[in-house]
């Protein structure tokens, strides 16, 4: 006797199923009363089969029936009578057992051609099997797909019109015409993911095909068509009947050259493409603090740009309502010995710069001292020598090094062919002492001396080396010029005249016209306002300078469009000073290191609002060491600090929720931090544990990618 579960499977309702039961029932009591006449029910089942098998129409009532209502009489004698045989055939013996239930079917795998992976080292090999698949590379933030056996970077960008060219001067000649706006192109739609198979049946896959047209209706200059579509017979190529839905990516069109006559207005900016109810638009923002990952979190959230939730539709942003997926994609690290370049005691890496994709410092295996190279894990040494300082000038080194004599000269290194040379005898017989090598166009400033004078320290002045024909001239003599920032094609610094009214103040030299000036005497008359640790955020320089009044040495900026200079954070009150130091600019803001009376520690000044704060607690309950060498790494401040408990170490800020943390103990007793650089997207530092003394170190930063 079948279960009822297995009659459900055979598409029997609940009903039907319990008017069978009660047949049952009679049918075993007639079976248990009337057991010897078992075997004559048989033939009359024969007889109803062999009765059906007369034709309707030769007797009896069926014979004058319509031929329509006979045919339904028929099939349903065709079906009652497999019930009898059933019941006759249950009635003979005692029922066995039900069978086990069978095994469910496993689920198909999801069908789509929307994948991510963390680096593009993790991109398989392209080829027919990857074939019109995307990838999103979350490294990298960015979409790639396989087409003609080659990974390509997706971008269905619509080309911009260009402006048009500018026409040649005549007489009275009218204006060109303006170019036709091109209209920016859609953003691709992304492959929805396949359903569920069930009971082992494959999901289908969706498939994104693109292809370039010279000639689109509705584009006079052709375009792009991006087609959708699911993937039905399962062999990896969106055919014509496979396309459910197509977007169109015109061209934009080349701008006319203007006639003779005045000079032709530039095109207008191209209008933002539109885009359709059935498009996969998609955003990248900052993953939110309460996500974690310490605000280097990024969050990726795609949806169709359908105005749901209140949104509004066709207006090619990802609204909140519209969002169907998110991605937390964060940022993890480790801290790794990069190489014990000293094995015997300190090689003391510094003064790190970055030319390419390689990183070149200073320090010293125990047998040589030089400039060293990092590439690609490799460290080599490239220069042996005196180094004193170091600067990336263009795809050049240059340095105070020292010649045969002992004596401090400018120098350059070239990388390509592993040359170095002295640029210029500055001080014949003497130390020069060059730094802060800064480079605006093609021409190097630099800082240097051309005698020792009376006092034997002589006067310093402003230099400059031309990296096109070598040549080498004094700029500016006897100011003293220190703290050099280029911003845009001009120098800013401190400097003090020999003769004069003025203290050391702040300068310029104005390339375009070859002249130094003094643009701002902050503190008025013979006293200081001493400005150092210039640092740009777009025209505005910031620097702890001395006003002269009853604030001391504070945070000062200095609007180089206007010459306007102003207090912007008074953090000690008094004429004692703040003294910030070590300036960094993140964004709209300033970090550096100050104290308010009683300690040091790291501050912040927000440029949005003119407010300033207090971002870190370390000093004060240690006395020891402030945070000094602060460097930027996208959304976080890394600097070195000593918290009195575990020595000076490598700490973090991160300016997304405030949070401060120290990066790992390398030296649970004492430790060194030195320079911290970031090359490469990760943070290299002069480090110093237990075993390896000061060597270089880095902080390995890698993508965990999860849904949230």
């Amino acid at each position: 006797m079948w279960a009822d579960e297995q009659l459900r499977e055979q598409g029997w309702t609940d009903e039907q199923i319990a008017i069978r039961r009660v047949e049952q029932a009679a049918e075993i009591a007639t079976t248990q009363t009337e057991l010897p006449e078992v075997s004559t029910s048989i033939p009359i089942v024969g007889e109803k089969i062999e009765a059906l098998s007369t034709p309707l129409g030769s007797s009896g009532i069926a014979s004058s029936m319509p031929a329509p209502m006979s045919a339904i009489l028929l099939a349903a004698m065709l079906v009652l009578v497999p019930f009898s045989i059933y019941s006759i055939s249950n009635a003979e013996g005692i029922e066995g057992a039900s069978g086990n239930d069978g095994m469910n079917g496993s689920n198909g795998t999801d069908g789509s051609s929307f994948h991510l992976v963390v680096t593009a080292a993790e991109l398989q090999t392209c080829n027919e099997d990857l074939n019109n698949q995307i990838f999103f590379i979350a490294s990298q933030a960015m979409f790639q797909v396989c087409q003609n056996n080659a990974w390509q970077e997706m971008d269905l960008t619509g080309q911009a019109g260009l402006n048009g060219t500018d026409g040649n001067d005549g007489l009275n000649g009218t204006n060109g015409n303006e170019g036709v706006d091109g209209s920016d192109g859609t953003d691709g739609q992304n492959g929805a993911n396949g359903a569920d198979g069930t009971n082992g049946e494959n999901g289908l896959t969706s498939l994104i095909a693109t292809r370039t047209e010279p000639i689109v209706e509705g584009c006079q200059n052709g375009g792009t068509i991006v087609e959708t579509g699911v993937d039905d017979n399962g062999d990896n190529t969106l055919s014509v009947d496979e396309v459910d839905s197509f977007v169109v990516v015109c061209n934009g069109e080349t701008g006319q050259d203007g006639s003779d006559g005045a000079d032709g207005a530039d095109g207008a900016d191209g209008a933002d493409g539109s885009s359709t109810l059935t498009m996969m638009v998609a955003r990248l923002s900052i993953a939110p603090a309460f996500l974690g990952c310490n605000g280097t979190g990024e969050l990726l959230q795609q949806g169709m740009d359908n105005g749901a939730g209140n949104g509004i539709a066709l207006n090619g942003a990802l609204e909140s309502g519209e969002v169907i997926s998110s991605m937390l994609i964060c940022t993890t690290f480790e801290v790794a010995l990069v190489e014990d370049i000293n094995p015997s005691g300190h090689s003391t890496p510094a003064n790190f710069v970055t030319i390419n994709s390689t990183m070149y410092f200073t320090a010293n295996n125990g047998t040589a001292s030089g400039i060293w190279a990092y590439d690609n894990g490799s460290i080599s040494l490239v220069y042996p020598g005196s180094v004193l300082s170091l600067h990336a000038i263009g795809p050049q080194l240059m340095f105070a090094g020292q010649d045969a004599g002992f004596n401090v000269k400018p120098f350059v290194y070239e990388p390509s062919n592993g040359t170095a040379w002295q640029i210029k005898e500055i001080f014949p017989g003497g130390s020069s002492f060059p730094g802060e090598f800064t480079l605006i166009d093609t021409t190097v400033f630099f800082s240097a001396r051309d005698s020792a004078g009376s006092t034997g320290i002589g006067l310093f002045d402003l230099w400059a080396y031309e990296t096109v024909n070598f040549s080498v001239w004094k700029v500016e003599a006897d100011i003293q010029p220190s703290s050099l920032l280029a911003v845009n094609s001009d120098l800013y610094f401190s400097a003090q005249p020999s003769v004069g009214v003025t203290g050391i103040e702040l300068w310029k030299h104005e390339t375009s016209t070859n002249t130094t000036f003094m643009v701002n005497d902050i503190n008025p008359g013979s006293l200081s306002s001493s400005p150092q640790n210039l640092v740009a955020m777009g025209t505005t320089i910031y620097m702890s300078a001395n006003a002269g009044t009853t604030h001391g040495t504070e945070l000062y900026a200095y609007e180089t469009t206007n010459n306007s200079v102003w207090l912007a954070a008074d953090i000690r009150a008094g004429g004692a000073g703040s003294s910030p130091s070590d300036l960094v600019v993140l964004g709209t803001q300033v970090y550096f290191q100050a104290t308010s009376g009683t300690h040091f520690e790291m501050w912040v000044y927000e440029s949005q609002n003119n407010s300033f704060r207090e971002v870190t607690d370390i000093q004060s309950t240690s006395g020891a060491n402030g945070p000094t060498e602060l460097t930027v790494h996208q959304y976080t401040v890394y600097f070195s600090a000593n918290d009195g408990t575990t020595g000076e170490e490598l700490w973090a800020h991160n300016s997304i929720n405030g949070t401060t943390w120290q990066v790992i103990d390398l030296k649970p007793t004492g430790g060194f931090i030195g320079d911290i650089h970031v090359h490469e997207g990760h943070v290299y530092f002069a480090g110093e544990d237990n075993w390896d003394g000061r060597e270089l170190w880095r902080l390995i930063f890698s993508k965990d990618v999860s849904f949230v």
